[in-house]
């Protein structure tokens, strides 16, 4: 694993990585604020706490066809955000096994959002509930591992290193409520609410490191 980071840092040594993804990790944010305008527009009645992210994908209006998209081209920059990340933690001195499970883990949450643009639920919802478990579970793992390996990397903040542990405690409080609702139908509006919750505080995480990538850069 660790060639292959070398050979992707040979590869890109001509370009600055960071602003080589920076713009498109937008791509998320940009393609589901646009999705839900687009879903509004069809239908009202939408709000945060009556429809979930995924909802997004088999939406009125063209808001799915956006969305499950946004969702593919997430899941291919995220593969390349890890990357990134992965390299910068190295050159950090950070032991590689973590680096090499957190990277693993990313590759399997990107795989994830990959899939639910290609599965977005009008189809088989179990289906769409396994791919969709791959990104939660994934993105669970790798925060909470690139936490860890940000704690033990020199020159990184410790408020940078324990944002993963809050994004990862937001996908616990999903993932529970995401259940709980089925035997406790009072939560379901809950439910909703902290996946856009966990969007927004997943979506931060990944431009603050874009951010403090681009820093590290320019001091170098």
């Amino acid at each position: 694993m660790l060639i292959f980071f070398e050979s992707y840092e040979r590869l890109f040594k001509r370009f600055n990585r960071s602003y080589l993804t920076s713009l498109w990790v937008f791509i998320p944010l940009l393609t589901t604020v646009f999705s839900v305008i687009l879903y509004i527009l069809g239908d009202p009645s939408f709000n945060l706490f009556t429809h979930y992210l995924s909802h997004l994908g088999i939406g009125p209006n063209g808001s799915d066809i956006v969305f499950n998209l946004g969702s593919m081209l997430s899941g291919i920059v995220m593969v390349f955000f890890f990357l990134n990340l992965s390299v910068f933690l190295i050159k950090k001195e950070v032991p590689k096994i973590l680096v090499n499970l957190s990277f693993a883990f990313g590759i399997i949450s990107s795989l994830g959002n990959f899939l639910i643009g290609l599965f977005p639920g009008d189809g088989s919802q179990d289906l769409h509930n396994f791919v969709a478990s791959l990104f939660f579970l994934g993105g669970l793992a790798y925060c909470i591992l690139y936490g860890i390996s940000e704690l033990k990397a020199k020159g990184i903040s410790k408020l940078q290193a324990l944002s993963g542990f809050v994004v990862a405690f937001f996908f616990v409080v999903f993932i529970i409520l995401a259940y709980a609702h089925f035997y406790i139908p009072e939560l379901l509006g809950f439910s909703h609410l902290s996946e856009w919750i966990l969007f927004g505080l997943l979506m931060s995480w990944i431009i603050g490191h874009e951010v403090s990538m681009i820093k590290d850069k320019k001091l170098q």
